[in-house]
């Protein structure tokens, strides 16, 4: 088995540091999604927020959907920077 440089090997490394940096922000806002779609349907279960009242569903769209998107963007951004990320260590190794 040859010996690869120490400098690639280092590159590797670093790439695998990234990645798993970016997979970790992945996951953290998989699970922040999650927890928020949850609290608001026990909200809506325990009826602390009503189907009824036109002011709490404005309010809870209102934060909703800021909330939603920033996660869902940083969950393609995640996700794009660690299919960039893969392909470099595959082209290292």
């Amino acid at each position: 088995m040859p010996k690869k440089p120490l400098s690639e090997l280092i590159k590797k490394n670093l790439l695998d540091i990234q990645y798993s940096k970016y997979l970790q922000y992945f996951n953290t806002c998989i699970i922040l999604l999650f927890t928020y779609l949850i609290a608001v349907i026990i909200g809506f279960m325990t009826k602390q927020i009503h189907f009824n009242v036109t002011n709490e569903i404005i309010a809870v769209i209102v934060v909703s959907i800021p909330i939603l998107s920033i996660l869902l963007v940083l969950m393609s951004f995640s996700k794009k920077l660690m299919k960039v990320i893969f392909s470099l260590i595959l082209n290292l190794v």
